[in-house]
Parts: C-alpha cells; structure tokens; sequence
C-alpha cells in the first residue's frame, strides 16, 4: 500500500465516502481478492466466513462474530470495477443497505485499488448519526486496506 495513509476523499458528502491506495499486487490478484463476498467482514484480523450463494450475484456471508450479511452483485466488469449492494441483515432481507465500488486500475508498482460506498442518506439515521456512520465507515475501509495490502503482499 502506498505510504500515505488513506483518508475521506469526499468528506463533505452527506451520503457517501471514498479511499484509495495503491496496492503491490497485480490487478487480477486484487480483482479475486475484492470479489471474495465479504472479504471485509472481520475486526482486524483475517478469517474465513461461510459464503452460501443461493441464486447468482446474491451472497450469504456467514461471520462467526458478526453474523449474517447480504451482498447483491450491481455491476461487474471483470478486472476494472465490481459494484454491491450489501446489509448486515441478521436474517432481515429488508435490511437497509449500502452499495460499495471497488475500482481498479492497473498502476506502476501494482493496482490501485478505489472504494466508493454510497446510501447512507438511505439508512434511516439522523444527521448526526449518518455522519458518524460515514466516518466509522471510513477508518473501517483504511483498516481494510491495510489488511488487503498485507494478504496480497505474499506469494499468489
């Protein structure tokens, strides 16, 4: 991952955020990394999920911590963008839900790796409580990408 530290790029947007970084690995590795369903369900440490697809582009993530997510696949472009829509649903379909980008491009020294998650406007929260969401979310995301950046620093 580059040295600088990810941050908000859009800190004022009441309803979305995004980061980026530079990862050492090449764009399909980072591709079949961020397509994992639920890759980014975890506290800071890597582990597995149980990942049920009961029709195409639908997931079940199963964490043995946090419980039950839904991820929708919206748009996929193989190697270059992957779009879903997802909730911590424990059980509830209807669960209000963001839609999370990743965007890659291949890059000198590996694969810039850029994550838009939109719809927080969308969750039923307050001002206040959307903000603190938006921003939550993002230490979540930096915290990630460290995380992807190391999984994807090892051999294939």
């Amino acid at each position: 991952m580059s040295a600088t530290l990810p941050a908000n790029e859009i800190p004022d947007d009441a309803d979305a955020l995004r980061v980026r970084a530079v990862l050492s690995a090449p764009v399909e590795r980072v591709w079949d990394f961020v397509t994992e369903p639920g890759w980014f369900i975890n506290d800071g440490q890597w582990r597995d999920h149980r990942v049920e697809t009961p029709s195409p582009g639908r997931h079940l993530v199963i964490d043995p911590v946090y419980g039950e997510f839904e991820f929708d696949d919206v748009e996929v472009v193989p190697l270059v963008r992957y779009v879903s829509k997802g909730a911590h649903t424990g059980g509830d379909t209807a669960a209000p839900a963001t839609i999370t980008s990743f965007e890659l491009t291949e890059v000198e020294g590996g694969t810039e790796l850029i994550i838009t998650e939109t719809g927080f406007a969308g969750l039923g929260l307050g001002e206040a409580e959307t903000r603190a969401a938006i921003d939550a979310n993002v230490e979540a995301w930096i915290l990630e990408l460290r995380l992807a950046a190391e999984a994807l620093a090892g051999p294939a």
